[in-house]
């Protein structure tokens, strides 16, 4: 679904990219984290660290973490 018309996507496309490249790296690693906090915000309290991981992960993402599985011996 897009609700952005292309001339404002375009304008917003050209003020994007006149942002040096370290700058929207570290602009995308913020919102990021910001969207990371307000998932644990919406999180049932009383869970464990992992419980809340996996809380996280699956606001985020849309679907469970997947289990994970016992590190292999060479």
């Amino acid at each position: 679904m897009e609700d952005t018309n292309r001339e404002v996507r375009a304008v917003q496309q050209k003020i994007w990219m006149s942002i040096p490249e370290e700058e929207r790296f570290r602009k995308c690693g913020e919102m990021f984290e910001l969207a990371k906090a307000f998932a644990l915000s919406r999180a049932p309290v009383g869970l464990s660290p992992e419980e809340e991981r996996r809380f996280v992960f699956r606001e985020l993402y849309g679907f469970e973490l997947p289990s994970s599985s016992p590190a292999s011996s060479e």
